[in-house]
């Protein structure tokens, strides 16, 4: 029966030749907007690893000549006053890479027996309450974190499985920017779990925070973990709190929520125009597959008509149609498949190669679906005709 299909699609090859190119085209363009959407998909289900509900920024303005003695005593009061709101559950200060905020400061090096690229985040000894950061190993920096010999730092899990997999980490000695602002070495004190602080859609990047007292010059972010249900009139409270000790009001007040919904629209907007565009594309195929199959029978129906005579029973009619269209589309997607490797062993673009495959797998398994579905009437009406009328009209 299979010999006989392929024969019939040989037969046939002409107008079988167009099916198989609508196949194949829409296969590589599903695979295309598939691998785009799961590999971002797959990167914004990975966690953050800090919150972003209840917590507001404000950028101060410190000037680069300010007096560094007088800075301290103002961000003090300032962190003083800001927990005593009833307001605020917790302050911070941190440099002027944090979350979403676009800004990035990375450092590396292979002097450590190891060659790494890492993000350096500046945060003092309040940040990970304030920003809700999961420390799975080690602890947090303190205050008494100032008199270290060496400069403590907090790193990623991420990092750790990158550089420190099977030694112990905690109180490790490296060299962090070789010829740098941190010494020869920094000391390691901590690992969190995770910091995508660029935003839900990128991917994360090692991590690694390094101490900057809540009094350094070099902390000028300021971070508000606000208690749930805050009043409309706590913003105006802090802006003028805020402006009111640091004698400026060149800052605004950001939500970090706002800034994660912000920054994750320009991912989203390409993706939904995409997915849009895939549902046209779908809906296009399925017409042309329907018409097309409606066509063959409709062309078809002495041969329907004469296998019908000869002893098929409507079940062979429908299961020979289905089937037909089915090997087409198969030798569609095969083709396609092998284009579609090529982009993993090729390495085009920087998606991980198991994005590709799961994109493989979607795309096939839509079309397959999408033929079945529209091959199913046609064969049914196929299966309904009656050989004595259709040997009567020839």
């Amino acid at each position: 029966m299979i010999k006989h299909i392929f024969t019939l699609i040989w037969n046939k090859k002409q107008k079988n030749f167009l099916l198989f190119l609508e196949i194949f085209f829409s296969f590589m363009i599903l695979f295309a907007v598939f691998a785009f959407i799961i590999s971002n998909m797959r990167v914004y289900f990975s966690p953050l690893g800090f919150d972003t509900e209840n917590v507001w920024t404000a950028t101060l303005r410190i000037p680069g000549d300010s007096d560094s003695t007088e800075v301290a005593q103002m961000k003090t009061l300032l962190l003083q006053e800001l927990n005593a709101m009833p307001e605020i559950e917790s302050a911070s200060f941190s440099g002027g890479a944090f979350p979403f905020s676009g800004n990035t400061w990375t450092t590396g090096n292979d002097e450590n027996s190891f060659e790494f690229q890492t993000c350096i985040f500046f945060n003092d000894e309040h940040y990970a309450k304030t920003a809700g950061l999961n420390i799975i190993e080690g602890r947090w920096f303190v205050k008494e974190d100032e008199n270290s010999k060496y400069i403590p730092v907090v790193i990623t899990k991420k990092f750790r499985e990158q550089c420190f997999t099977g030694k112990p980490v905690l109180d490790s000695l490296f060299i962090l920017e070789d010829g740098g602002d941190f010494g020869d070495f920094v000391k390691i004190i901590g690992v969190v779990d995770h910091y995508k602080y660029h935003g839900e859609f990128a991917e994360e990047q090692l991590g690694t925070f390094v101490f900057s007292p809540s009094t350094s010059m070099d902390s000028y972010v300021t971070h508000m973990r606000m208690k749930g249900g805050v009043k409309s009139d706590a913003e105006e409270k802090l802006n003028k709190l805020i402006a009111s000790i640091t004698k400026r009001a060149d800052f605004s007040i950001r939500k970090l929520e706002q800034r994660r919904i912000q920054n994750s629209q320009s991912t989203w907007t390409p993706m939904i125009a995409l997915m849009s565009i895939s549902g046209f594309l779908i809906i296009n195929v399925a017409l042309g597959l329907f018409g097309v199959l409606w066509y063959n029978i409709s062309k078809r129906r002495p041969e329907i008509g004469l296998r019908r005579t000869v002893g098929a029973t409507g079940s062979d009619i429908s299961f020979q149609f289905i089937t037909e269209i089915i090997m087409v589309t198969l030798i569609g997607i095969f083709v396609g498949l092998f284009f579609a490797a090529q982009f993993p062993i090729m390495k085009l673009f920087d998606i991980e190669n198991i994005n590709y495959y799961y994109a493989m797998l979607s795309a096939a398994g839509v079309i397959l679906v999408l033929v079945l579905i529209c091959a199913f009437y046609p064969s049914r009406q196929a299966a309904m005709v009656n050989p004595a009328m259709v040997l009567h009209e020839d």
